[in-house]
């Protein structure tokens, strides 16, 4: 497992589809180690730190592997890093690697701690109109670090498990969830408990306990 890329970037406002709006998504490569912190890599920025950023979504990671996929759905390799990603990793897929799993890169320490949730913005980025559904269908989506330790990364650092205290809640698994209109009362009040979890996650999974109760 390692770290292909490291890319940062900061908000432009861009008109597509006739939209105009602000994002962060055309990120670029960096060379050389880079300073990760808690609220992620220094000279990264982020569009609507509502819905992205923060300590629990410090970096965006999106799995290498998936790019073959995507060549075979738009016709062309995507420009990369296309999906807006801070870290392009290697070895680390959505179906194996699972909430709350501990990670040591470069002198950082980081832990993954909610699926990615693909927008607009990457639909209109990649001119692709099925990239949601696609997502969620292949379950490609990508997930979040938050930051234990910061220090400093690079491109080809390899990422070394520490600790896995969840084996049964891959990223996979936690995508098909968060999508779910009901699921299990006892499994989301464990999820809405789950300290590893990002706070706005565990905050819909404590919607979900009413309504599955309420079915």
């Amino acid at each position: 497992m390692r770290v292909h890329a490291i890319s940062i970037g900061r908000p432009q406002i861009v008109l597509r589809g006739g939209r105009q709006y602000s994002t962060a998504i055309n990120r670029r490569t960096v060379e050389g180690p880079i300073e990760l912190t808690t609220l992620g890599l220094v000279g990264d920025r982020v569009s609507d730190d509502t819905v992205h950023g923060g300590p629990d979504k410090a970096v965006c990671c999106y799995p290498h592997e998936h790019y073959a996929f995507w060549k075979d759905q738009l016709g062309a390799e995507p420009e990369f890093p296309a999906f807006g990603e801070n870290f392009t990793t290697v070895g680390l897929l959505e179906h194996e690697v699972c909430m709350g799993d501990v990670f040591r890169i470069g002198s950082a320490t980081v832990q993954i701690s909610q699926p990615r949730g693909p927008c607009f913005k990457l639909a209109h980025k990649l001119n692709y109109p099925n990239t949601i559904s696609a997502i969620y269908e292949t379950g490609y989506s990508g997930f979040y670090f938050r930051v234990l330790a910061g220090g400093k990364v690079r491109a080809g650092d390899d990422i070394v498990l520490q600790e896995r205290r969840h084996s049964d809640l891959t990223v996979a698994k936690l995508l098909q969830l968060k999508q779910a209109s009901t699921i299990d009362a006892e499994l989301a009040a464990r999820l809405a408990a789950l300290p590893e979890l990002a706070q706005s996650m565990r905050e819909s999974f404590a919607k979900k306990i009413s309504a599955t109760r309420t079915v």
